[in-house]
């Protein structure tokens, strides 16, 4: 019995047409089928006995979709396995999780999770697994999971919309985690009969749609300093080159709009400059610095006189006075009312944002056009800013231009207008302007402008062809299937990979982050100088896992710097960290000393042995050298004795042949590799 009913809940999952939705059957009946299409594919531990569900439905491209969403968990919650069904019998999430803690590294290899992964993806959707190829991504780094990235491909070519991951455990080789859309099947597509070739597009491209020089900002917090650089970005704006007729095509969106509500940064809140007692030389600057703003009455005043949304009736409910974090010489008040707020420069009276939220503000039946709505916001600007709006260029962004309701229908137009420096936008300042359609009243309004910004010349920059190239050997501008316009499905010359994570530097060419400084790769390493040393299997082992050395070449007999011996060790977070905020870590974490600070020097044995003890929690014991017999056969430093002794009785350092520390001594690369992988098993 038990094997009929398998075989019939395979045959249910492969003839898709035959299902009818849950939503056409009792709850119960539909409940059952989505258990069954969990147990079909995987295994219910029989302790998860604490079971919880859910449903829900919404209109996906004129289908009604319905979902399950399952969860079994322990009776203690320390474990459990949550998975959502629709209404076709396909999961579409999967996630199995637990809070036992995981000892050492796993030794699931990425080749053996690869085939998990397959068959888990062929249980799954058996309908598109077969036309569903791995995309090779190496730019995943986790230290307990495997992460693999499928997408369809019909005629050789990617359809871009439909995708699956799947996650494996590395420890356990189990599937952890899984992740797809709902209502998707085999779509009808398009020929590739009759599109322009490779070459044609690119220019196209280029002509086009090309890549943009532009300014952009960015503000060191820690140094309290705005840079201000010129680089070049892929930035297609929401479109693509239409592959049969070779001109420009709206991608299409499907995802609601993004209101930032922008304005300064409040660093400290007042009411008023009074004070009954004695005032620091640090308070009487503050008071003196704020003595010529405007009254909050004045900025309530000016509010409700230049924005048409805040009417008379409102009250006010909140108000504050706020330095810039960015312009320190700027001052705003921030006014909250009942049903919008607004931001006032306080000492030139000047509009600088608002929203508003009241109910009425989506309401009517004005039907505005996207002509009349941007007509409303460039009179409005001009109205409240005409200077600056004179020095700004709208920014035509397919991608955000528009925002949709739950039924797809346009509820908003968004538009936003980039400040002109040297004849390119600064992406940092500008105006961005809301106008909501139903009522035709400007919902939104913020203007981001520095004033005493300076700006590198770009007289001898590269040129966009040149930008291109670099951006495209990452991009890799390829023949796709996408949506455009209203979501029909055509083919497109697009960018098959991201390249919205990095500028290109103008200047030298080089990949540049967005905060202007250097562009750290997220792509795990393949070396090439291994084969045959013996801290190979160490190495790699480590690489499986998530820990490596930037670079083609691991270099094992080079000698390793303190920096790289840290960075290799804290390899999962490493990359998110300047050189500077990566010491602050360190030293808030009290791995390494402020005095010990030195990032170029050469790493001795007896270093590692103690930032390696810090790492493990060890420390303080080891910082007690009375409480520890030397191990080795050589004499060790007194302040070094008690994490050279902690090192060898853990198993991360042994001492060479003859049973020596050798703390003096140079770590070469492969020696930091065997110490932080017997760590990391400690660990």
């Amino acid at each position: 019995m038990k094997r009929l009913l398998s075989i019939l809940l395979m045959l249910s999952l492969i003839l898709t047409a035959a299902i009818p939705a849950f939503a056409e059957e009792s709850d119960s009946k539909g409940l059952e089928k989505a258990i069954l299409a969990v147990k079909n594919v995987v295994t219910i531990p029989s302790d998860y006995k604490d079971f919880q569900y859910s449903s829900s439905q919404y209109e996906k491209d004129g289908e009604m979709i319905s979902i399950w969403y399952l969860n079994w968990n322990k009776e203690d919650y320390s474990a459990g396995i949550s998975a959502s069904v629709e209404n076709n019998g396909y999961i579409i999430n999967y996630n199995r999780y637990t809070n036992q803690q995981k000892e050492g590294l796993g030794n699931v290899t990425r080749e053996a999770g690869k085939k998990t992964a397959a068959d888990f993806l062929a249980k799954v959707r058996p309908d598109l697994a077969g036309k569903m190829k791995l995309v090779e991504n190496n730019d995943y780094n986790s230290t307990d999971r495997h992460y693999y990235a499928y997408r369809l491909f019909m005629n050789d070519v990617p359809v871009n919309f439909i995708t699956a991951s799947v996650e494996v455990d590395k420890h356990t080789g189990e599937v952890i985690g899984f992740i797809m859309d709902a209502g998707l099947k085999v779509p009808t597509l398009p020929s590739t009969d009759g599109i322009i070739g490779l070459d044609a597009a690119t220019k196209a491209y280029l002509d086009k749609i090309g890549v943009k020089l532009s300014y952009y900002s960015y503000y060191d917090y820690n140094k309290k300093e705005l840079k201000i650089f010129p680089a070049y970005a892929a930035d297609n704006g929401g479109k693509a080159i239409n592959a049969k007729t070779g001109e420009v095509v709206r991608l299409y969106q499907d995802y609601g709009i993004f209101r930032d509500f922008g304005g300064a940064v409040p660093t400290y809140k007042m009411e008023s400059t009074a004070a009954a007692q004695a005032l620091t030389r640090e308070e009487l600057d503050a008071v003196d610095k704020i003595s010529n703003v405007i009254s909050k009455e004045k900025a309530e005043s000016l509010l409700r006189s230049l924005v048409p949304g805040i009417s008379s009736d409102m009250k006010v409910t909140s108000t504050s006075l706020s330095k810039n974090y960015i312009d320190s010489s700027k001052y705003v008040w921030e006014i909250g009312f009942d049903g919008a707020y607004g931001i006032i420069n306080a000492k030139t009276g000047e509009l600088v944002s608002f929203y508003i939220y009241k109910e009425s503000s989506t309401k009517g039946s004005a039907a505005i056009s996207e002509a009349k709505a941007r007509e409303k916001a460039e009179d409005f600007m001009k109205k409240v800013a005409a200077d600056k709006f004179s020095q700004s260029k709208y920014y035509e962004n397919y991608a955000n231009a528009i925002a949709y309701d739950d039924k797809y229908q346009t509820s908003d137009y968004s538009f936003n207008y980039y400040r002109q420096v040297n004849g390119i936008d600064f992406v940092g300042n500008g105006f961005t302007v809301i106008v909501n359609k139903a009522s035709g009243m400007i919902t939104h309004y913020d203007c981001s402008w520095y004033e005493s910004a300076t700006f590198p010349s770009i007289d001898k920059v590269m040129t966009k062809e040149a930008a291109f190239e670099k951006i495209n050997a990452t991009g890799k501008l390829s023949l796709l299937y996408k949506k455009v316009d209203k979501g029909d499905i055509a083919l497109v010359y697009d960018y098959a990979n991201s390249a919205g994570g990095f500028l290109i530097d103008p200047n030298t060419g080089a990949k540049i982050g967005w905060d202007g400084n250097p562009y750290k790769e997220a792509s795990i390493p393949q070396y090439t100088d291994l084969s045959g040393h013996w801290s190979e299997t160490t190495v790699m082992k480590l690489l499986e896992n998530g820990y490596y050395l930037e670079g083609e070449k691991f270099n094992p007999n080079q000698k390793i710097t303190q920096m790289n011996f840290l960075r290799y060790l804290y390899s999962p977070i490493q990359m998110y960290y300047t050189d500077d905020d990566f010491y602050k870590m360190l030293i808030n974490d009290k791995i390494v000393k402020d005095t010990e600070k030195a990032p170029k020097a050469e790493l001795t044995r007896q270093d590692a042995a103690k930032f390696t003890v810090r790492f493990l929690g060890q420390g303080k014991s080891a910082e007690h050298p009375e409480i520890f017999v030397n191990p080795f056969k050589d004499s060790v430093s007194p302040s070094y004795k008690g994490y050279a002794a902690i090192c060898y009785g853990l198993g991360v350092m042994k001492g060479d042949t003859k049973g020596r520390f050798n703390g003096t001594k140079a770590v070469t690369n492969a020696e930091a590799a065997s110490i932080i992988y017997n760590a990391l098993q400690v660990k």
